[in-house]
């Protein structure tokens, strides 16, 4: 066999519990991607040509794993008919929820994917990013889980108020964007992708472990089971602190864990033995004013992740800001390449 596999190979026989080569490196580059190519955000946030060529052009720069097509996280929500204010040097911000009061929920309708909103511009990326290099490079789309998308169409203000007092709409906001979830990933498969689903809002840091296990979980655990109809293996990003709910991961049917401000021992102690780990070296790390050494924090991750039983990624533990230094992004990805696992699984 050759001595090197391609991002796409590499990340195959990771998911079939089988050793590649090296575990595969892949830090969440979404918008830094426009910082490498040289458009600005709205650019990228709205043209899906240029996301395309932008994701290629950073991944020639640094060489990574894979290719990310994601904007924002409330691509669903602007779908449905919130509005969203589009930034030249920043990701989109919420501007105004479509659900200003709850009167208007029954006449919501599952935005169609080749139509509405910026959704398009995903299928787009996708497509081009697909026929240019996804025979070597698998291309990930990532997908806003219902919990985050719900308070997109409310406000996340009121959204988690309306967990507490009015449980009953929450979940009809959950359930639809549940559905339009579905409907989306359908057609980011068809087109080539591979889904990962995000929930930051289902962070620890935003949410308590009760209002996660009865309003987040149950719906990532929906949408999962829809797209495993594939046999696809299913990546689950939450953002911020999840100390207090790891233990409800492997309900949800995630066969990959993206984490972030959680100590990789932990993870690693409560949930490594039934799910692949994928993390979690600071974002703020990869910053100029960052006084932290890459090499040393993704040397002592590495060698924690590695012995993971079910798999590893190297990973940010989120997005790779977009004004990152890029030389230090380029030692993380470089030291992940020289991982072995001799003393791994």
């Amino acid at each position: 066999m050759r001595g090197e596999m391609n991002p796409r190979e590499r990340w195959s026989l990771l998911l079939i519990d089988e050793f590649p080569d090296r575990p595969p490196v892949f830090p969440l580059v979404t918008s830094h991607a426009a910082n490498v190519f040289g458009c600005d955000l709205i650019q990228y946030c709205t043209d899906g040509k240029i996301l395309a060529e932008a994701q290629l052009a950073a991944q020639r720069y640094y060489g990574h794993d894979g290719l990310s097509v994601f904007t924002d996280v409330g691509i669903i929500a602007e779908a449905f008919g919130s509005s969203y204010h589009l930034r030249e040097f920043d990701v989109p911000i919420l501007d105004q929820p479509v659900l200003s009061d709850l009167s208007n929920i029954d006449s919501l309708q599952i935005p169609d994917p080749g139509s509405n909103g910026r959704l398009p511009v995903y299928l787009e990326a996708i497509d081009l990013l697909f026929r240019r290099a996804g025979d070597v490079l698998p291309v990930f789309a990532y997908i806003p889980c219902p919990f985050t998308t719900a308070a997109g169409l409310r406000g996340v203000e009121n959204f988690l108020i309306d967990t507490m007092m009015n449980p009953e709409a929450a979940h009809l906001m959950l359930d639809i964007s549940c559905r339009a979830a579905e409907r989306f990933c359908d057609e980011c498969i068809l087109a080539g992708a591979l889904p990962i689903l995000v929930d930051p809002l289902a962070s620890g840091s935003v949410i308590s472990r009760r209002s996660f296990k009865e309003f987040a979980a149950p719906y990532q655990r929906n949408l999962i089971r829809c797209l495993h109809r594939y046999d696809l293996d299913i990546m689950l990003h939450i953002c911020g602190d999840t100390s207090n709910m790891l233990d409800l991961i492997p309900g949800t049917g995630a066969d990959l864990f993206s984490f972030d401000q959680v100590d990789i021992n932990a993870v690693l102690d409560e949930i490594g033995d039934r799910v692949r780990l994928v993390g979690n070296l600071p974002p703020n790390n990869l910053l100029a004013s960052s006084s932290m050494s890459i090499e040393e924090n993704t040397d002592i991750i590495l060698s924690k992740g590695l012995k993971n039983p079910k798999g590893y990624v190297l990973s940010t533990g989120c997005e790779v800001p977009i004004k990152c230094e890029h030389r230090k992004l380029q030692a993380m990805i470089n030291l992940g390449k020289t991982a072995r696992y001799e003393n791994g699984w």
